[in-house]
């Protein structure tokens, strides 16, 4: 089987799991992001796991648990979801408490790793709730699915017109298959699902959409190229091996990782 028909078997199969656990509903949703975050942690972990520098998976992968469910929880009580971050802000600092009674040598590294493990990944899949409650505060995946539709569409417009008319580069040192017209391919792409969606969904105008599509195409951009940096700079060509054409969980949603932050902030800036 070729190598391009490896990704597209896996990626439809990723992209259909997305689909039908979006539209069950909430309780499918919640185990979705979960699962995901949970491997994508487990692989940032490893991946920047050295001999100098050893990130506290046990205790960042228990932070990153209770600050999911605080977010979860948000929806369905207040009162526990106060406790979760609550908890969260005392495991954060735990963190550091822990790092101090290691036998092994002192190395500050080893915090900052831990932590920018729950920002890069554990804060922007708790932010996919914000994103698939309406402002009544009812389960609605129209948004959330809508935005994940844009950023395939981002991929797939970015990978054709830059496969076809890609000339200049768009960072050679590290993403040297990336090029402006791939570029202009994925907003182009992006823009055009965003029109068709926004006569489909009413909760936002049109102007509003093609804005939205732009804030997908730059953050899915940048996402890409924040997981490539991480790989280039620890000599890895993937970031696991559980996705057959892809890699791992963390190749597969690094442009989510970035749009769904500025998706929210987009998000409450237009409300």
């Amino acid at each position: 089987m070729s190598n391009f028909l490896t990704r597209l078997i896996t990626g439809v199969i990723y992209g259909g799991t997305i689909i039908v656990c979006l539209m069950l509903g909430k309780l499918t949703c919640t185990i979705l992001f979960f699962a995901l975050m949970i491997m994508a942690l487990l692989e940032f972990y490893t991946l920047v796991k050295k001999d100098n520098s050893q990130p506290q998976i046990v205790t960042g992968l228990m932070t990153a648990v209770v600050m999911y469910f605080s977010s979860v929880l948000f929806f369905e009580s207040l009162e526990l979801s106060h406790f979760f971050i609550n908890c969260t802000l005392l495991l954060i600092l735990f963190i550091f408490c822990c790092e101090l009674f290691k036998k092994t040598e002192p190395n500050f590294n080893n915090i900052a790793l831990t932590l920018a493990g729950l920002i890069y990944i554990a804060l922007p899949m708790s932010l996919t709730h914000f994103l698939s409650h309406n402002s009544t505060n009812n389960y609605d995946y129209t948004l959330l699915l809508s935005v994940f539709i844009l950023i395939w569409l981002t991929d797939t417009g970015g990978y054709l017109i830059g496969k076809r008319f890609g000339k200049h580069k768009l960072h050679d040192k590290i993403s040297p298959k990336k090029s402006w017209e791939g570029a202009a391919g994925s907003l182009l792409f992006s823009t055009i699902g965003s029109i068709i969606i926004s006569f489909t969904l009413t909760q936002m105008s049109h102007i509003e959409w093609v804005l939205l599509a732009i804030v997908v195409s730059v953050g899915s951009l940048i996402g890409d190229l924040v997981e490539s940096h991480l790989k280039r700079s620890l000599g890895r060509k993937d970031s696991g091996r559980i996705l057959p054409g892809h890699g791992g969980i963390l190749d597969r949603i690094d442009s989510a990782l970035f749009v769904i932050p500025t998706v929210y902030i987009y998000i409450n800036f237009i409300q």
